[in-house]
Parts: structure tokens; sequence; C-alpha cells
């Protein structure tokens, strides 16, 4: 097999001060550079550096420290030894782009994608025939996993359907109508339907509902519509940058309304450009860190990636009693499981090579996951999180944890996210 030297960034820990094109060139950092003497397994990570610092970081933390893991365990497949290694591809949040790169990664030699799916849905083909797979790992929307038509795609992530079920039934126990602004994207407008689908099985109703292109500067004119109508709530879906405006132009109109969120809410960016006094009491829907057997592989997860990547991620900013905050690993864990799904479908099929096996066997391994869950993808659906697994978070403080009043939400613990208190 033929070497080719391949180095990857190192992320930067403090988020608010992530340097996107420092994360874009391939510098050092990153997972160890193969030796002229050593075969090299080359993933893509075809992610929106340019666009979103809290995804691209998130993406490279998590798949960077899993690479370091394998390759100090050491990797061995069909009798020969490899170096695994990452290779990344800005696609700045642009679906054409983001195809484009999956074309590229392929041509260079990469078995596997893993990627913010942006453009999954045309790159989808391309994949399936070079017998390359893609693991989703940011874009919810639910009809992009299809196994019948996009056979080599996959999604470790949250699923709209499964996060839009989860909220609709907990606003529904308060709130009988709700508007919904979501951005123009196809997983904005996606996650607004499900949510109005979910609403309406749950009790609720959805109205109005308001598109907004995602660049908008300002919200005047649709909160004012929403103010007119009167709802009980105000739902919001759409990219981080997105909800940090609404969410800042809503406090800035004394809506006065309770407000949720789709799971990029999560996100630092939302907090950073917000604010606390805007985010405070803002609900989000995410998927739970520690598994339910398991209350401690998250933490050790957390620690591993802290000293493989420079540090606990600094989410950028500080509580009202000047303490600096620290962002939770749950999302960076979705791109270190999918490294070592891809490492274990390699290692079923014993051969380093992509190809129709290397898709069929990653859709049928398992691995431990980094919070002690199984992870694996469905075979009905392409999905490796469970739909069981979305539970409610409310932000207090530029912190945020489960809410009290939903059934799994209220037993699922408390992280620590002063960053001075991890040790």
């Amino acid at each position: 097999m033929k070497t080719v030297t391949v180095r990857t960034a190192r992320a930067t820990t403090t988020l608010a001060m992530l340097s996107l094109g420092a994360v874009a060139a391939c510098g050092g950092g990153g997972a160890a550079s193969p030796t002229a003497n050593t075969h090299t397994i080359t993933i893509a990570l075809n992610i929106p550096v340019s666009a979103d610092a809290y995804v691209a970081g998130a993406v490279q933390r998590g798949a960077d420290t899993a690479v370091k893991e394998a390759n100090a365990k050491g990797l061995t497949i069909g009798g020969t030894g490899y170096t695994l290694a990452l290779k990344v591809y800005d696609d700045n949040a642009q679906p054409a782009t983001s195809a484009q790169n999956v074309s590229s990664a392929i041509s260079d030699g990469a078995v596997a994608v893993i990627e913010d799916g942006f453009g999954a849905a045309t790159s989808a083909p391309k994949g399936n025939a070079a017998g390359v797979p893609e693991i989703d790992v940011a874009n919810g929307t639910a009809a992009l996993m299809d196994p019948a038509g996009r056979p080599s795609l996959f999604r470790l992530g949250i699923a709209n359907d499964a996060a839009a079920n989860r909220l609709g039934a907990y606003i529904a126990q308060s709130i009988k109508t709700v508007a919904i602004i979501h951005d123009d994207s196809d997983s904005g407008r996606d996650g607004a339907s499900q949510l109005s689908m979910a609403l309406a099985t749950a009790g609720s109703t959805a109205g109005p509902t308001i598109e907004v292109p995602t660049d908008a500067a300002t919200f005047d004119a649709q909160l004012q519509a929403v103010a007119a109508a009167h709802p009980g709530g105000l739902a919001i879906w759409g990219s981080d940058l997105f909800v940090a405006k609404v969410v800042s132009s809503a406090h800035t109109a004394n809506l006065g309304l309770p407000l949720f969120a789709a799971p990029t809410a999560e996100s630092p960016a939302v907090r950073a450009t917000a604010g606390n006094a805007a985010t405070d009491g803002l609900r989000f829907v995410s998927s739970r860190l520690t598994s339910e057997a398991d209350a401690t592989s998250f933490g050790q997860f957390e620690h591993r990636l802290a000293r493989a990547e420079g540090g606990p991620t600094d989410a950028g900013f500080k509580d009202a009693e000047g303490r600096e905050i620290r962002q939770p690993n749950d999302f960076d864990f979705f791109s270190y499981d999918a490294v070592n799904l891809v490492v274990a479908a390699l290692k079923k099929q014993n051969s380093a090579a992509p190809g129709q096996g290397l898709i069929a066997a990653i859709g049928s391994v398992s691995v431990p996951s980094a919070n002690g869950d199984t992870r694996g993808f469905n075979p009905q659906n392409h999905e490796g999180v469970a739909d069981d697994d979305m539970y409610i978070s409310v932000i207090h403080d530029m912190k945020y944890a489960p809410v009290q009043d939903e059934q799994l939400s209220k037993t699922l613990p408390t992280e620590d996210q002063i960053l001075a208190n991890f040790h």
C-alpha cells in the first residue's frame, strides 16, 4: 500500500478564541504522522471549519483523540501494521462544497468520511460507488438516512424526528400553542416540520411557523408576527448562530415567552453571542451524556480527550460570578465513536481497502461508546443514536443542566461545567 503522509490540525481548547484558519491548515499536534515504512489509513473529516468553530472543533477533537488512541495501541489488519491518520476538508457549511469534498477525499484515498452531513444527500452515490462510507454527525434531517437509497450513509448524531418528538412532548405538558422560527436550511425546515407533527401528536399546535434566511441580521418583523399571534412559547430550529440571533433578538424585543430550541442550542456560540440574560431559561433538546448503566465512562472520556487535545474545552465565557465555563464534550464523542466504528469495520473485513465489504461491515459492527453505551448502527435506518436517549436541558447562568419536570431528564446527572473544577 502506498504511504500517504497526512498531518492533522490540533483543535484549540478555547472555543471563543478558535482560529478557524489554523483548524483548516494541516498543522502539528494532530494524530501521529506515519513514518516512511508505515502503511497509512486515512479518514476524512468534512467539516465547517470556516463557518462553525464549535462543530468543526468538536468533530476534530473527538476524531483526533480516537486516532491517537488507536495508534498508541497499534493497528494491525490482515497481518499488516497501519498508522491511522486524519485529513481535514473545509466545507464552509455549504452543501455543494461538502459534496465536492467527498469526491476529493475519495480521490485522496480516504476509506471513510466523518462529516457534518450538509452535502451528504448529493455525495452519497459517489461514496457508495467507491465503497467509502459517510458518517453524518451534525445534519439531523430525518429523511437523509435511507438504507435502500443511500446504503453508504450513516448517522451518528441527533436526528430531527427523535429530537422533535422529545421536545414536542415536553412543550405540550404546559403550552398549547407554540410559534416556530426556523432557518432556510434543509435541516431547519425539516426540524420545524418534525416539531409541528410532534406537537400535534402531543396535543399542542404549532403556529405561526416562520422561515427566515440563515444569514438574516434582524428578526423584528418575525418577532412582531409571533407576538401578534399570542402563542404560549417560541421554538427555534436552525444553526447555532441562527438560534443565538433569534434568542438575542427576542430578549431585546421583550418578547416575554418561554424559549425552546433544537440541539444546536447546546453550542457555546449561543451563550457567547446572545449573552447571559438572553439565554437564561432557554430549554433545548439533546442526547444524554451518560448511559443508563454507566455513570463513569463519559467523565473518563473527557479526561482522556483533555490529555490528548491540550486541556479541557474552555467555552470562552464566564458565569455571573466570574468563573470560567467548560464545555462538556458530549458532541465530541460522536466523531470519537465514528472513528472506532471505522476501525472495527476494517478489522472485520480483514482489509484496509474501501469497498462494498467495508460498507456492509460498518453497518454490522459495534464498539464501546465514549459514554459506556454499545455503539453501532441500526440496520433498519442507519441511525447510531437511540431515540430514547433524548432529554431536555435548560440554561442558567451560562451553564446547562437537565430539567426537573421531564421524566428522563430529572434522572440524569448534572455535569460540573466550572473550568477550574476539572481535574
